[in-house]
């Protein structure tokens, strides 16, 4: 059988600053000994590039590569002698050109959503015509509405979804020299902070948690805040949370909260003020009001508030007339009180809620509630109403000592005696 051979992968397609060899095959006979292997004298091309020998006991190609053997695909057919006979090989094309080498040096790039990009690769031998640039993995960049320009790798768009940070493999091929590298993207909203009221009032001693609305907050968000909160109270720098149990009173006071991740930041500004806890909780009665209503604690202070200043004057130098006087004209301890038998003359600002049923005076079932301005218990400042309303029970008040005078009438007075 004929002795035959060849370079079974051609073409070959080699990268400059590369180590090759290239080994026959033999496809027919038995190699016949002594043989001598040399390019053709019929080749197209009698040279290789540079850096490539053949090795005539062998066959093979080999050497190392250079930007010097940058050479177009070309072909070769190789000769084989022994003593007179030769044997020609089939046709072996070689091409050399370098590796597309290129990166994208600002990875991981998180991206603002529907923010306009163009992320640029670099080149460490430079773009040329030819290259093809592709995404290997994963198959596309469409998917976060971005595309790969197949002329340069660069990658351009307007990304419109949400993505977490994912790695995507480039590959640029030189006339089937091949390069790949990776880069990460990741696809986020601005963040965006806010909080569910813009004031608040914390009640000393009592626990509070203030959680905030987030829209967006990103990768690793940090919240961090313009000042010191009141004493007792946290700022959660991982979720934004206000949390904690003030123990010192404050005015309202502005804080500045920011949210800051890795592509911007957000900011809030909140009113906080501590004020001092209730000196006692509401009270719930089912007299005299319907079962839904409740008594809360500005309704006992003002109870309190009329209880105590009925007491608040000095009555140690007030003679009798004087006390009938103030009573005449609506004030003092007994403004609230009158008693007079039939055929008296009854005069009084405060005759609302009373009817007279024979020598008696007694008070109707509506209008309980007595008001008086704060100037008739001699308090100063602004004048404001102060009501007496008995239907509200007294809590944490201790009834004062009452002073008794004898003003004609048996006290209390019962009427008819």
């Amino acid at each position: 059988m004929t002795y035959t051979f060849n370079y079974p992968n051609t073409p070959y397609y080699l990268p400059t600053t590369t180590s090759i060899d290239i080994s026959i095959n033999v496809t027919g006979g038995s190699e016949p000994s002594p043989i001598t292997y040399k390019i053709s004298s019929s080749s197209p091309n009698t040279t290789l590039p540079s850096g490539l020998s053949i090795n005539p006991t062998t066959g093979a190609i080999n050497g190392t590569t250079t930007f010097i053997s940058i050479s177009p695909l070309k072909e070769y057919i190789i000769d084989a002698s022994s003593s007179t006979v030769l044997y020609s090989s089939e046709p072996v094309f070689i091409l050399v050109d370098y590796i597309p080498i290129f990166n994208f040096p600002n990875t991981p790039y998180i991206l603002i959503k529907n923010n306009n990009y163009t992320i640029s690769p670099n080149y460490t031998f430079g773009n040329k015509i030819g290259i093809v640039y592709s995404v290997v993995s994963p198959p596309s960049l469409t998917d976060i509405s971005l595309n790969l320009r197949t002329t340069d790798g660069t990658i351009l768009g307007t990304p419109n979804i949400s993505s977490n940070l994912t790695t995507y493999t480039i590959r640029a091929t030189n006339n089937n020299i091949i390069y790949d590298t990776t880069l990460q993207i990741a696809v986020e909203d601005l963040p965006t902070l806010n909080y569910p009221n813009d004031s608040y009032s914390l009640t000393q001693n009592e626990y509070v948690s203030i959680i905030p609305i987030e829209t967006s907050s990103g990768t690793n968000p940090l919240h961090t805040i313009s000042c010191t909160l009141p004493s007792g109270l946290t700022l959660d720098s991982k979720t934004g949370e206000i949390y904690g149990t003030p123990t010192i009173l404050t005015t309202f006071y502005d804080y500045t909260i920011t949210i800051t991740n890795t592509i911007g930041s957000d900011s809030k500004t909140i009113k906080l003020s501590v004020v001092r806890e209730f000196l006692s909780p509401p009270v719930f009665s089912c007299e005299n009001i319907s079962s839904d209503d409740f008594i809360t604690n500005p309704n006992i202070q003002m109870r309190r508030k009329a209880e105590i200043l009925q007491y608040k004057q000095n009555s140690s130098n007030l003679t009798k007339q004087q006390y009938l006087s103030l009573l005449a004209k609506g004030k003092g301890p007994y403004a609230k009180r009158a008693w007079a038998t039939q055929g008296d003359a009854f005069t009084s600002s405060n005759t609302s809620g009373l009817t007279q049923s024979g020598n008696t005076l007694e008070c109707n079932s509506q209008n309980r509630i007595l008001c008086k301005p704060s100037s008739s218990s001699n308090v100063p400042g602004p004048v404001v109403n102060l009501c007496y309303n008995p239907d509200i029970k007294l809590i944490g008040y201790n009834q004062p000592n009452r002073q008794r005078i004898n003003i004609g009438f048996k006290w209390p007075y019962k009427g008819g005696n």
